[in-house]
């Protein structure tokens, strides 16, 4: 069966949600005057990804493994190799190369959707005047600062 969103995956994309908030965080101090009030935010990305970016490529996701699965299983159907060993090394090999364009596929559902949620985490900062924004995932941000999480979940939606 092909997989998607497992643990390595997840950890993948919380990382690269990670990654973009540091990025605009970096971005923002840049370009900050050192005597303008520095006002922090932060959000939860793995909350982000859970409850937006999950839900929007759920459904293509599974339809596009379906398919490939459908695919997958006629492929070795018609594997025609007497010797046992050399034909589950033929499927794991077609298995591979499924998995591959599933990966793929992810990533181009991913991509915009991540790139959707940095711009909205910056357009409810800018509208807040929120200087700096941090990434709570991990629970690092222990007091005060201001949660946008919820703001920009609805933004989304």
């Amino acid at each position: 069966m092909i997989k998607y969103f497992t643990g390595k995956n997840r950890t993948a994309i919380v990382g690269g949600a990670a990654l973009l908030v540091l990025i605009a965080l970096g971005a923002s101090l840049s370009m900050g005057k050192a005597e303008e009030k520095t006002t922090i935010g932060y959000v939860n990305s793995q909350r982000l990804i859970e409850e937006f970016l999950e839900p929007a490529v759920q459904e293509p996701l599974a339809k596009e493994t379906d398919r490939l699965q459908k695919e997958l299983d006629a492929e070795i159907a018609k594997l025609q190799i007497a010797d046992e060993e050399a034909k589950l090394k033929e499927a794991q090999a077609l298995r591979d190369k499924y998995q591959a364009v599933l990966d793929q596929k992810k990533q181009e559902l991913i991509a915009p959707l991540l790139l959707q949620i940095r711009a909205m985490i910056q357009e409810v900062a800018d509208a807040r005047g929120i200087t700096v924004v941090l990434d709570n995932t991990y629970g690092l941000i222990l007091y005060g600062g201001i949660d946008l999480t919820d703001e920009v979940l609805k933004a989304l939606q």
